[in-house]
């Protein structure tokens, strides 16, 4: 359906508040959903009675998956539904707010899918050839996410510069809701990105033909920037190697790093300060960890500072070239 006015003046509204693009996008298409639901002429011509309909109607339906729609993907349609027309009451484009009294729906409180064991995740870090550059480069990769819970938006935006090896720390730049944060990283993920940098990196810059991506850290076979749909490639192919539950996602190296850090006796303030949360509790809201208790916290529960000290392998120049592009995934 053609956007409305009111609808570009939403999504622009939206844009302005920094939010992910693909966050916008389907707020916009649940709000444009309902209103091919309701098929009225003017938008504005709603009422309370409606959008209870509407979620007794997401409730019955169907997805093409054959299952019913969950309650937490209903939840974020009424939620974009009523955020749209509360934005038009505040400018002032709606005399009332047909849903202002509408009643939250209860927030589920599910486990996230996709967690793993530590064993299953090791297992999954063993998967790549280290002996290959891209190999290593996935090794180096997986270790990262493991040992700071970055997002794969985060960590394909890195950069060369955003590392510090002295203090053994990472930069998250413009993290989600473009907001900045450090983040420590543990001495064995530090140890592959180290020999990364000096004899992988160099290999795939060299792939390029003058035009790499002189700044990005991870790069991919062609010297581009590593791109979340390619990291995304690449840990699926090792999860089917590892032979991994479906429900694996880049995200569970993310929500393995935490459960491992809360297993280690890491406080909820800590892990979430880490992993750039949003949404705090009351108490966490008024407690801030700096830096250095951050990074005291994180040497002693991490999951990669706790694993049996191992050598990092170095990176050897000679003889990947004859194993018939091993591991050219990316």
């Amino acid at each position: 359906m053609s956007s409305h006015p009111l609808i570009e003046l939403y999504r622009q509204y939206l844009h302005a508040q920094h939010l992910v693009p693909l966050t916008v996008k389907m707020r916009i298409e649940h709000v444009e959903r309902f209103l091919a639901w309701l098929d009225n002429p003017d938008i504005r011509d709603v009422t309370a009675r409606q959008l209870q309909d509407y979620h007794d109607y997401l409730v019955m339906r169907i997805s093409i998956y054959g299952r019913p729609v969950s309650a937490g993907h209903r939840q974020s349609q009424i939620h974009a539904i009523t955020g749209f027309y509360a934005f038009l009451k505040q400018r002032k484009k709606i005399v009332m707010n047909p849903f202002a009294d509408f009643p939250k729906l209860r927030k589920s409180h599910r486990l996230p899918k996709g967690v793993i064991t530590n064993a299953q995740v090791l297992r999954w870090l063993a998967q790549p050839d280290v002996s290959t550059p891209l190999g290593y480069r996935d090794r180096t990769i997986m270790e990262v996410l493991y040992s700071t819970g970055l997002r794969g938006m985060e960590l394909c935006n890195l950069t060369a510069y955003d590392l510090d090896m002295k203090e053994r720390t990472v930069r998250v730049n413009q993290g989600k809701g473009h907001k900045d944060r450090i983040v420590p990283i543990g001495k064995i993920a530090i140890g592959y990105v180290t020999e990364y940098l000096a004899n992988v990196r160099p290999i795939l810059l060299g792939r390029g033909q003058g035009k790499s991506a002189i700044s990005q850290l991870f790069l991919s076979n062609h010297s581009t920037p590593l791109r979340t749909a390619i990291l995304r490639r690449i840990l699926m192919y090792y999860r089917t190697a590892a032979r991994l539950p479906e429900s694996v996602t880049v995200h569970s190296l993310r929500h393995a790093c935490a459960t491992e850090m809360l297993k280690g006796g890491a406080s909820v303030r800590h892990v979430q300060e880490m992993l750039g949360h949003a949404n705090l509790t009351t108490t966490q809201i008024y407690t801030r960890v700096v830096p250095s208790d951050l990074k005291r916290v994180h040497k002693a529960t991490a999951p990669s500072e706790r694993r049996r000290v191992i050598d990092v392998p170095d990176f050897e120049l000679h003889g990947w070239r004859d194993k018939k592009n091993a591991g050219l995934r990316g």
